[in-house]
């Protein structure tokens, strides 16, 4: 009866999911597909953990850096390892013009990413995460139209241009220096990361704690905005409380990155970027928890006179996290741009995670 269940669990999810990642490329939706059939058992309580939602700025010129999600306070045990799969559909729709400057960021960006993580014991982990990004035209432009014009927002010259278009472009004094107006897909920047568990229980009681550590390698094409071209290294903290029953958990951390000169806008450039994240998570069911997240970083350029470069930056997220069975992890969450024009309009995230 129990084996049933879990059948009828899983084809579930799978006809579900088929609708919410209609992805362009078949292979997406086959990858996907198929981890959802490495199974855990039936469900199983475990032990409380407050994760916070996956996500990093998806602006096609910032997406490119080693700019890290802000990952779990807790590290994977040892011989313990997870496998997941992630998904960020962003639609960036900004734009503007000057007598030196003229930008256009007016796409949609797919990145599938496979993260691999092991545990080491020592309270230790490490693993490595590859990206695969595309751009494209997308589907989202008429929806998101609507949903404007039935709320009253501004659509921001959403009406006066095609829908469905790709027009990544920056010029300054005449020169292109940014210019991508065809669709492009392919492997992005290489990511291999570690961690090591921090004892703070003495000082703050019902907390965790870990010091991650991230190293970008230049694997991605830079003209076409699969990566930067540029190895950057990330040094940061996250920091959750831990409790059982109602209690909202507060999370966040914060962090450096350090990054080698770019082939994009490299006379922009800034060579060192602070970030961070706060948010709160509550678990209506104990297989079900929601959250409210903020991530932040300072610019990643200067010298420019548009904020979409050379201003801070603020996404405010909501999203669900299920636990399909022990450590096995089905998660949705909405993104939008707190401060506007510095992140893309809206961007979906789905991320699915299991132990290996």
């Amino acid at each position: 009866m129990r084996k049933c269940l879990i059948d009828i669990e899983h084809n579930y999810l799978k006809s579900d999911l088929r609708h919410l990642l209609h992805a362009p490329r078949t292979s997406f939706r086959t990858l996907f597909s198929l981890l959802f059939l490495i199974g855990n058992g039936a469900y199983a309580a475990s032990v409380s953990e407050t994760r916070p939602l996956y996500s990093f700025n998806q602006s096609p010129l910032i997406q490119i850096y080693g700019l890290p999600a802000l990952g779990e306070a807790r590290v994977l045990a040892h011989n313990q390892s997870n496998l997941a799969l992630r998904m960020q559909i962003a639609n960036n729709f900004t734009g503007a013009r000057s007598n030196v400057e003229l930008l256009n960021l007016d796409g949609e960006m797919h990145r599938l990413s496979l993260e691999w993580r092991q545990g080491l014991g020592g309270g230790m982990e490490w693993g490595a995460e590859l990206p695969y990004v595309s751009y494209t035209g997308g589907f989202l432009d008429s929806t998101i139209e609507r949903f404007h014009k039935a709320t009253g927002l501004p659509q921001g010259g959403r009406e006066n241009v095609a829908l469905n278009q790709i027009d990544f472009h920056y010029a300054r004094n005449g020169v292109d220096l940014v210019n991508l107006d065809h669709s492009a897909s392919g492997p992005g920047d290489l990511r291999l990361f570690a961690a090591k568990q921090l004892d703070v229980n003495k000082i703050f009681s019902d907390f965790d704690a870990a010091l991650r550590i991230s190293l970008k390698l230049p694997t991605g094409n830079e003209k076409e905005l699969l990566g930067s071209g540029s190895t950057d290294l990330a040094l940061w903290l996250s920091a959750a409380r831990t409790q059982g029953g109602n209690a909202w958990n507060p999370y966040g951390g914060a962090g450096v990155l350090l990054m080698s000169e770019t082939k994009v806008l490299p006379s922009l450039q800034r060579k060192y970027v602070g970030f961070g994240t706060l948010g709160v998570s509550h678990k209506f069911f104990p297989q079900l928890a929601f959250n409210l997240q903020v991530d932040g970083h300072s610019p990643f350029y200067e010298g420019s006179s548009y904020r979409q470069l050379s201003a801070y930056s603020a996404q405010g997220l909501a999203g669900a996290s299920w636990e399909i069975s022990r450590r096995q992890f089905l998660e949705f969450s909405v993104s939008e741009d707190i401060i506007t024009n510095t992140s893309p309009d809206v961007v979906f995230n789905f991320s699915f995670s299991t132990p290996f």
